[in-house]
């Protein structure tokens, strides 16, 4: 419990579970989905949360597949530069989540700023 607490406060971290949504108001989803990106137009209430959550995914989901590139070159570099295969496993597990994670959140800092 503390754990997820602290990792919600990460620069970058979203909601995106249904069950977080859920305890959201309205008012605030629609103020989350405009903040977005999305728009409201022809959205009934029962739509909201759900239109929210593509939207949040959406920013993390086109990083999902360079990360993943990204994670493979690091870990070819490491497997050619280390002796150990164990050694450069760690580098595809270390690199993707925090790609994703870090310029997922700058992406959406700079968002905000404009």
């Amino acid at each position: 419990m503390v754990l997820t607490r602290a990792l919600e406060r990460l620069p970058g971290a979203i909601r995106l579970m249904p069950l977080q949504l859920e305890k959201l108001p309205l008012d605030e989803c629609r103020r989350l989905l405009l903040e977005e990106g999305g728009s409201l137009e022809g959205l009934f209430d029962d739509a909201i949360r759900p239109a929210l959550e593509r939207a949040l995914g959406r920013r993390y989901c086109t990083l999902f597949g360079p990360a993943i590139a990204l994670g493979l070159l690091s870990w070819g570099v490491a497997a050619v530069a280390l002796t150990s295969d164990g050694q450069a496993l760690l580098a595809l597990a270390a690199v993707p989540a925090p790609f994703i994670l870090a310029v997922g959140g700058m992406r959406y800092q700079a968002q905000k700023v404009q």
